[in-house]
C-alpha cells in the first residue's frame, strides 16, 4: 500500500487567500473573514479541504494550491464551469458571479489518490490600493560621462500585471500602443524576444506565462520575471516541465508527459491551446485533440482544428495505435505545469499568473552581473528589475549597453533585474502616455494597472 497523504489547509478564514489585486502591505478591500476557528487541521489519513467557502473577487485570481501544503499533483474539477476555470498551475480564474463546488483529486507515485471538496464564491471585484503611487520620470541622464534621454516608472509592491500579444493571440504583432490600449493598461514595456525579421512567424524566444497558463517555452533554463496571484513580483531562473495524468490521477498507470506548449512543429510532444491559432499548423505526428477535458479524436498526418475549450497534443514518438490505446476517446485527460532551476530543483511557481524569460540577467543580489564584454555595443535597450521592498522598475532608453541599464536599474533600488528585448522593440508606456515608441510591431508585452482586462 502506499503512503498516506498528508496534507494541511486552512480550515477558515479561506476567502483572504491569493487575491492578484494586494501586495503584502496594500491594504485593498476584501471580503470578511469566516469567524470560525483560525486554528490550522491535519489530516494523517487523507486531504483535507476548506470547510467555509472560498471567495474570489471577480477581477481577482487566486492559487488553489495555495490552500493545500504545496503539493504539484493536483486536479481540480468545477461542478459549474461557467463560474470559473482552472489553469494547468492550479490558479483560478473567475468568469461569471456566482458559487460551484470544486472537486480536488490529489495523486502521485506511490501514493493512494485522496479527494475531497470545498465551495468556491465568486463575488463582485474589489479595488487595488497601495502603500504608495507609481512614479514615472523621464529626462536627461550621464552614462559613462555621455548624455542620455531616459524613461523610467517604478510600480508599488503588489501592482496588477499582465500579458499582452499582438492581437491578442500568439503568432502576430501589433502596435504597442494598441495593446496597451485595448487591455486598458496604466504602465507597460515591451517583453522578450520574437521573430522579427525575414517575414518569419512573430513568435518569442522566451518563456511566456498569461492568466497562470504556460503560453509558450522554448525548454531551456532563462531568466524569468513573474507575478503570482497577490502580485508578488520575482526573478527566477526555471523552466518548465509538463506532467499529464488520465481521469484526475497522475501515477504510473496514468500519466504522459510533453516538452513544449505552442511551439512550433519540431522533435518531442507539443500542446497547442487556442493561443496558438485556429489550427496547429502542422500535420506530422499523432494529433489527440481534446475538449472539454476529454479526448474527442485521435488521428495522424492532419493539421487538427485546436477546440476552443481544450487543446491538441501532437506527439511525434508513438504509433497511432499505441497512442489510440492510451488515449481513448472520451477518457477524461489533463495536465500540470511545474518549473525547475538550472540544477533541477523545483521553484514554487504554482502562484505565478504572469512571466516573461528574457536576457541577459543584470543584477543578482544587488551586485551587477552583466559585464559589457562581447555586447558592448550602445542600442535602444529595455530592462526591468524588483527592489527589495517589492517595487518593480522598468527603464526604457534610446541608446545605452546593458551593463549601463544594469546601473540605471540599480541606481532606482533594483536588487534583481534582467534586460528584455531592445532596438527596434523598446518601448515604455506611462498613463496614456507613450513614453517611448517601438519602431516596430511588437510579439509581447508586459502590462500592468489597476483595471486591466
Amino acid at each position: 500500500m502506499g503512503k498516506r497523504l498528508r496534507f494541511l489547509a486552512k480550515t477558515a478564514g479561506v476567502a483572504l487567500i491569493g487575491f492578484s489585486l494586494m501586495g503584502a502591505d496594500a491594504g485593498t478591500d476584501r471580503p470578511a473573514a469566516s469567524s470560525a476557528s483560525q486554528e490550522d487541521q491535519t489530516a494523517e489519513d487523507g486531504l483535507v479541504c476548506p470547510r467555509e467557502t472560498v471567495k474570489l473577487p471577480m477581477n481577482a485570481k487566486t492559487s488553489l494550491d495555495a490552500l493545500f501544503q504545496y503539493e504539484p499533483y493536483l486536479y481540480y474539477e468545477f461542478a459549474n464551469p461557467k463560474l470559473a476555470r482552472v489553469t494547468s498551475q492550479g490558479i483560478a480564474i473567475p468568469l461569471a458571479k456566482g458559487t460551484t463546488q470544486v472537486e480536488v483529486t490529489a495523486s502521485g507515485y506511490e501514493r493512494e489518490a485522496a479527494s475531497c471538496s470545498f465551495r468556491l464564491q465568486i463575488v463582485d471585484p474589489v479595488k487595488f490600493k497601495s502603500a504608495s503611487a507609481p512614479k514615472t520620470e523621464s529626462g536627461q541622464t550621464k552614462l559613462n560621462g555621455r548624455k542620455a534621454y531616459v524613461n523610467t516608472i517604478v510600480l508599488p509592491q503588489g501592482m496588477p500585471a499582465g500579458l499582452g500579444l499582438g492581437k491578442d493571440a500568439l503568432g502576430n504583432a501589433e502596435a504597442m500602443k494598441a495593446i496597451v490600449t485595448r487591455r486598458q493598461a496604466s504602465y507597460a514595456i515591451n517583453g522578450t524576444y520574437f521573430a522579427a525579421y525575414n517575414d518569419e512567424v512573430p513568435l518569442p524566444y522566451g518563456t511566456l506565462v498569461k492568466d497562470g497558463e504556460l503560453l509558450f517555452n522554448t525548454g531551456s533554463v532563462g531568466t524569468i520575471v513573474s507575478f503570482a496571484a497577490d502580485g508578488t513580483a520575482r526573478l527566477d531562473e526555471a523552466s518548465p516541465s509538463i506532467a499529464g495524468g488520465f481521469d484526475g490521477l497522475y501515477d504510473s498507470q496514468r500519466r504522459w508527459s510533453a516538452s513544449y506548449v505552442n511551439r512550433r512543429a519540431g522533435s518531442g510532444t507539443t500542446i497547442y491551446t487556442p493561443d496558438y491559432g485556429a489550427r496547429i499548423g502542422t500535420d506530422k505526428g499523432v494529433m489527440i485533440v481534446v475538449s472539454g477535458s476529454k479526448v474527442i479524436r485521435v488521428a495522424k498526418g492532419e493539421n487538427a482544428k485546436i477546440p476552443r475549450d481544450g487543446y491538441v497534443i501532437v506527439n511525434q514518438r508513438e504509433s497511432l495505435a499505441e497512442l489510440k490505446e492510451m488515449f481513448k476517446v472520451g477518457r477524461k485527460v489533463h495536465y500540470r505545469v511545474t518549473y525547475s532551476n538550472a540544477e533541477g530543483r523545483l521553484v514554487r511557481w504554482n502562484d505565478v499568473v504572469t512571466a516573461v524569460q528574457a536576457w541577459p540577467k543584470l543584477i543578482e543580489g544587488g551586485k551587477v552581473v552583466e559585464k559589457d564584454g562581447a555586447d558592448a555595443k550602445r542600442a535602444a535597450r529595455s530592462g526591468i528589475g524588483i527592489t527589495k521592498d517589492g517595487r518593480v522598475v522598468m527603464v526604457t532608453t534610446g541608446s545605452a549597453t546593458h551593463g549601463e541599464v544594469a546601473e540605471l536599474l540599480r541606481a532606482k533600488g533594483a536588487v534583481d533585474a534582467m534586460g528584455l528585448d531592445g532596438g527596434a522593440s523598446a518601448g515604455i508606456y506611462s498613463q496614456g502616455v507613450q513614453l517611448f515608441t517601438p519602431g516596430r510591431n511588437l510579439s509581447n508585452v508586459l502590462l500592468f494597472g489597476p483595471d486591466l482586462r
